[in-house]
C-alpha cells in the first residue's frame, strides 16, 4: 500500500519527472536559470521569479538528459497554513527524521530550531518534505522529488539545500542516514542510480544496455561500500543476462557473491543464471543454499520449482505450490501466479 500523496502545493506544475531536458526548457521562455554540471549529468537553477513564493528551483538531468529529479528551497519558508491538503497529509505520514536547524543559516525568523523530514511518493518516484516546526505553524523549507534511484543523491537535508543543518540527531528507523554524504564517490553512486532506473524501467521502458554501461562506469569510478559494490556487480549481472549475454552475466555474480558470500538474491539469480546455461544441478544446490538463508524467498522458490521439473516433477509441484502460498493475493506476481497454476496442472496431468 502507498502512503498518503496528495498535495495542493505545486512542485513541478506541467513538467513531470523523466521529461526530456529539450521539453522542460520549451516551457521556461523568458524566464532566467543557469546550467551547472551534475557529475556525469547536468543542473539546470532557476532563482526566486516574481509572483511566486520566494523559493530556488534546481532540475537534475541524467546522462541522457532526462529529468530524474527536482528540488524546491523556500528562503524564508513557506507557511503551510494556506495548504490544507499537504498539512492533511503530512498528518499522516510517519516522520523520517528529526533535525535542528540553525535559523541563521537559512531563515530570517529566529527561535525555529528542529525541523521534520517527511516521506511519500508512488511505485517509481519518492516526495520528500522538510518542515520548519515552531509556534507560528508549519513552514516548508525544502521540497524534492525523484525517481527512485536518485533519491539519495537529491535529499532535501542535503548540506547543498539546507546549509544549517545538524545532522547529529535523531534518525528514525529505516530512514536515509543524515550522515550519509554521496559527494565523496558521487560519480559511482550516480551512475549506480543511473544503472537502476534504465535496468528497472524507472521511466517506463527498462533499457538494459543502457544498465550495463551505467554499472560498468559505476565500478570504474568506485563505490567506497562494499556492499553497493556487490550490487553494482549484482545488478551488471542481471543487466548482461537480459542482453542475452548469460556467461559474462555469470561472472559478475560470481564477482557479487564473492563481496557478499550470504545474499540470498545474488545467490539466487545465479542459479537462475546457471539453470538457463543447463547446469541445473549446481543451480539447485544455489536455489537450496538461497532458501536456507530466506526461506520465504518466493522467486528462489519458483526458480528451484522450474530447475526440479525434469528432475523430481513431486519436488517440483511442491515447490510451486509453496510459492503459491507465498504470493497470494500480491499483485505484481499475478502473471507468474497464472503460469504457475498452470504449470501445476500440467505436471499433476490434469
Amino acid at each position: 500500500m502507498l502512503p498518503p500523496s496528495a498535495s495542493d502545493l505545486e512542485l513541478l506544475g506541467a513538467t513531470h519527472l523523466c521529461d526530456a531536458e529539450g521539453t522542460v526548457v520549451k516551457r521556461w521562455q523568458g524566464i532566467r536559470y543557469q546550467r551547472v554540471p551534475w557529475g556525469a549529468g547536468e543542473q539546470l537553477q532557476r532563482p526566486v521569479q516574481s509572483g511566486q513564493p520566494d523559493h530556488d528551483r534546481f532540475y537534475f538531468f541524467n546522462d541522457e538528459q532526462r529529468l530524474v529529479g527536482a528540488v524546491f528551497r523556500y528562503n524564508q519558508g513557506l507557511p503551510l497554513k494556506p495548504y490544507p491538503v499537504l498539512r492533511q497529509t503530512l498528518s499522516e505520514l510517519i516522520p523520517s527524521s528529526t533535525f535542528y536547524i540553525d535559523p541563521t543559516q537559512l531563515l530570517s525568523k529566529e527561535g525555529a530550531q528542529s525541523a521534520v523530514l517527511y516521506r511519500t511518493g508512488d511505485y517509481t518516484s519518492t516526495t520528500q518534505y522538510l518542515v520548519l516546526e515552531s509556534e507560528e505553524g508549519p513552514a516548508l523549507l525544502v521540497a524534492s522529488l525523484a525517481i527512485d534511484p536518485y533519491e539519495q543523491l537529491l535529499s532535501s537535508y542535503h548540506e547543498t539545500f539546507l546549509p544549517g543543518l545538524n545532522r547529529s540527531r535523531a534518525t528514525m528507523p529505516g530512514a536515509p542516514s543524515p550522515e550519509a554524504d554521496p559527494s565523496d564517490d558521487f560519480l559511482g553512486l550516480q551512475q549506480f542510480a543511473r544503472g537502476e532506473a534504465a535496468l528497472f524501467g524507472s521511466c517506463g521502458t527498462a533499457q538494459p544496455a543502457i544498465a550495463v554501461e551505467a554499472y560498468r562506469r559505476s565500478i570504474q569510478h568506485g563505490l567506497k561500500d562494499e556492499s553497493r559494490l556487490a550490487e553494482a556487480h549484482h545488478r551488471l549481472g542481471l543487466a548482461l543476462r537480459d542482453q542475452g549475454q548469460p556467461a559474462d552475466a555469470q561472472r559478475e555474480l560470481e564477482q557479487a557473491l564473492s563481496l557478499r558470500p550470504n545474499a540470498p538474491a545474488i545467490i539466487s539469480n545465479l542459479g537462475r543464471v546457471l539453470a538457463e546455461q543447463q547446469q541445473q544441478a549446481r543451480a539447485i544446490e544455489l536455489f537450496e543454499r538461497a532458501l536456507v538463508l530466506r526461506p520465504n524467498f518466493a522467486e528462489a522458490r519458483f526458480n528451484m520449482a522450474k530447475s526440479l521439473e525434469r528432475i523430481d516433477t513431486r519436488r517440483a509441484i511442491e515447490e510451486y505450490e509453496t510459492y503459491l502460498a507465498l504470493v497470494e493475493g500480491i499483485p505484481r506476481e499475478a502473471k507468474r501466479i497464472r503460469f504457475v497454476q498452470e504449470r501445476v496442472k500440467w505436471l499433476k496431468g490434469e
